[in-house]
């Protein structure tokens, strides 16, 4: 009874707090999660905020959801000095992710096209992670690159 407790605590705190995106301006969204194990991986955390930013942009008006930014860390494991007593609590993984619904206004500047080369970067990101399928990758880089 005693391990079948500590697995439902563990798979109900790795699992996080979904909620909905946070509106930060306009058509622009944040998305935040923590782990609560020290299995987590931020990676992971922003794939999986990344398919709740498209399902969320596809349900409010069945635009694509666009990364501005994303960041997180690592969990990292607890520790305890010599004498046992807790040097260091653990901390689970995070991530955030910033985006957007649809896409945003053209700038016609040299920045905009380091800007460019910039979201194609977490674009590819996206797609080594597992948060976007090859098509989804496709399909962004083509209207980035305005193809």
């Amino acid at each position: 009874m005693k391990y079948v407790c500590l697995a439902a605590l563990l798979l109900v705190s790795s699992a996080g707090f979904a909620k909905d995106p946070t509106q930060i301006g306009g058509d622009k969204y944040m998305l935040a999660e923590q782990n609560f194990t020290i299995f987590g991986s931020s990676d992971r955390i922003v794939a999986k905020l990344m398919r709740q930013a498209i399902e969320f942009c596809h349900a409010k008006n069945g635009k694509e959801a666009i990364l501005l930014q994303s960041d997180g860390a690592e969990a990292v494991p607890g520790t305890i000095n010599n004498s046992g007593q807790l040097r260091q609590a653990a901390q689970g993984a995070t991530g955030t992710i910033y985006f957007q619904c649809g896409a945003s206004e053209p700038a016609a500047s040299a920045s905009s096209s380091a800007a460019m080369y910039e979201n194609l970067a977490k674009l590819k990101a996206l797609l080594d992670s597992g948060a976007i399928t090859q098509s989804e990758y496709d399909a962004e880089k083509k209207k980035l690159l305005g193809n």
